[in-house]
């Protein structure tokens, strides 16, 4: 069902990278790793290019107003940038532990609460 819907989307918006990459992930987690190829080989010919896509975190803390800052995959622009990832990577070591273990969770949580702080 995927296959048809990316294949209509890429009929509609041939210029449009979000289907390609949608079939693309699809093909990959099923280790279609040639149908990957062909896809990104497609991508290339038709002169689609994927867009950098971005992630937004209020830099402003708890009793501040909104400040967003924007960055992208590995983007250590912000002066803050170690304890953001810091606590980044908490909410998702909380979230896999949620899932496993809610006891673990509470521990974890103790360690990451607080202001965003660099780890010591």
């Amino acid at each position: 069902m995927g296959e048809r819907v990316a294949d209509a989307l890429m009929e509609m918006e041939p210029t449009e990278s979000g289907s390609y990459v949608l079939m693309s992930n699809l093909y990959a987690e099923i280790g279609k790793w040639e149908m990957v190829a062909k896809l990104r080989k497609g991508m290339r010919v038709k002169g689609v290019k994927k867009e950098i896509g971005f992630s937004w975190v209020d830099v402003g803390g708890i009793d501040s107003s909104l400040s967003l800052h924007g960055f992208s995959s590995g983007d250590k622009s912000h002066p803050q940038s170690e304890a953001i990832c810091w606590m980044a990577e908490c909410l998702g070591f909380e979230m896999k532990f949620l899932r496993e273990d809610e006891s673990v969770c509470q521990k974890h949580s103790l360690m990451c609460d607080g202001d965003l702080a660099t780890p010591q």
